[in-house]
């Protein structure tokens, strides 16, 4: 019989191992260890999403500029692709509408980059007849005038349909949007203005979130604190707002109107935002997880249909199985209303439904 005989080099990796598991923070079934999941949430997945989000604005924002300093094929294609990249990190924030992202009753930050969340009405031909408008004026086109517009004329339709079309007569090929930029010069202020407002309208959620909250400190220090505004409590918003990011999904759009058509990212949208609830349900991979919550309080069944769930919608999202979809959608904004509430052991009371 051959005694196997361990390295020092085994042994330090086997210590390595041991020590990294022992290190990681165990789930505590209790109030005071929900909220530390809450909290950890915040800071490995939601700050960190709406960052990824800044990023990517300010990516499409540079992009514009250099675009219009020679307007050509090579830098539509890249202006593109910096589009369709800002539209997937946007969708893998939305679902975090509170807070900083919604610091107005009535001209919520959310709204002035996805018009559609305040009615589910795409406003492209809106945007466009103002577009043409401008084009044709001489209005001037500064920081105030971008500032002052309405939500359904600026946000993630508005960079769109400047990105993917030509701005009044709808074509789509590359020849006729670079020839749209090239005979209007005004074009390119449009484009810059309006990626600029997004840039800065994600650089205040950021900022909320990081460092000043309406005139307070950090949106995240309350969030940790469960002191939100008007007494309401840090999981009762999240969970809300994961109920209303499936439902709104549903009703505004897979049952409504889509969006993102001009650049085919319909589809592809909608599945970076389940990675995204993903994310947030499992806190990536993290041991502090709601996931890991509800396996600690022996609600496997709960954690396992909502995995499930996910991974069919996400599935169908691939296969553009839009009927499909809207029943995925539905059942898991039930489970977030009832299944995993009674799990958490919280009563959550009166839901409220996503309406005009």
């Amino acid at each position: 019989m051959k005694i196997k005989i361990l390295t020092p080099l085994f042994l330090l990796s086997f210590v390595t191992l041991f020590g990294c598991q022992n290190n990681q923070p165990k789930v505590e079934v209790s109030p005071a260890g929900l909220q530390q999941v809450v909290t950890h949430s915040a800071d490995v997945v939601i700050i960190p999403s709406i960052q990824a989000w800044k990023n990517a604005s300010n990516q499409f924002y540079e992009a514009s500029q250099n675009f219009c300093k020679t307007p050509n094929s090579t830098k539509l294609i890249g202006l593109q692709k910096d589009w369709k990249q800002l539209s997937l990190q946007w969708n893998q924030v939305i679902m975090y509408d509170f807070g900083p992202l919604r610091d107005n009753l009535f001209s919520a930050k959310v709204n002035f980059v996805e018009s559609m969340r305040q009615r589910g009405k795409n406003y492209a031909s809106t945007v466009r007849s103002r577009l043409k408008q401008r084009l044709n004026d001489t209005k001037k086109l500064d920081k105030a005038y971008f500032q002052n517009l309405n939500f359904n004329l600026v946000g993630m339709t508005a960079l769109e349909l400047m990105v993917f079309s030509d701005f009044s007569s709808k074509r789509t090929d590359p020849r006729s949007i670079l020839n749209n930029y090239r005979k209007h010069p005004r074009s390119c202020q449009l484009l810059i203005g309006m990626s600029r407002l997004n840039n800065d309208i994600a650089a205040y959620v950021l900022n909320g979130w990081q460092k000043k909250h309406q005139g307070g400190g950090a949106y995240r220090d309350l969030f940790a604190r469960n002191q939100l505004v008007n007494g309401e409590k840090s999981l009762t918003k999240l969970v809300f707002a994961m109920q209303d990011y499936f439902r709104y999904i549903k009703q505004r759009k897979l049952t409504g109107r889509l969006d993102a058509t001009l650049s085919g990212m319909t589809y592809t949208n909608m599945s970076a935002g389940i990675d995204g609830m993903s994310d947030l349900f499992n806190a990536k991979g993290d041991s502090l997880s709601l996931q890991n919550y509800l396996l600690a309080a022996g609600k496997k069944k709960v954690v396992d249909d909502f995995v499930t769930a996910l991974n069919t919608a996400k599935l169908q999202a691939k296969l553009a199985e839009r009927e499909s979809m809207s029943v995925s959608y539905s059942k898991l904004t039930k489970m977030l209303e009832k299944d995993i509430p009674l799990a958490l052991g919280v009563d959550f009371g009166m839901n409220f439904t996503d309406g005009d």
